[in-house]
């Protein structure tokens, strides 16, 4: 039986939620005081995932590597959706992704200052 195109986006999304979801409760659990060595891995990997994603799939294509394939693909799904950059290589960026890579950026900031800062 052959999946549809929605229950695989959210098979797909709980997948890239769950790693966050745990970060975020074990951050929670111990707010307030020291943060466990292994937690403090798991959100360097976490996030650090992230942001190598990112790059991956929007900021290289964008700016150095042309991939038609792609571009055509991110065209019909994100079309329609704001951009604040102009196209090049036939990918525009749009708005909500590129909040997301500034809040992941400013989030490996912040854990780099709370690493350093229990270390």
């Amino acid at each position: 039986m052959r999946r549809s195109r929605g229950s695989k986006l959210l098979i797909i999304t709980f997948i890239n939620f769950t790693p966050v979801a745990i970060g975020l409760a074990g951050s929670a659990f111990h707010f307030g005081r020291r943060y466990p060595d292994w937690l403090l891995w798991w959100l360097w990997i976490t996030y650090g995932l992230a942001c190598l994603g990112s790059l991956k799939a929007w900021w290289i294509p964008y700016l150095f590597r042309p991939d038609p394939e792609l571009a055509a693909r991110y065209k019909v799904m994100y079309g329609t959706t704001h951009s604040l950059l102009h196209g090049r290589n036939g990918i525009t960026p749009n708005t909500l992704h590129m909040i997301f890579d500034v809040v992941t950026i400013a989030i490996l900031i912040a854990l780099g200052a709370l690493t350093a800062q229990q270390w």
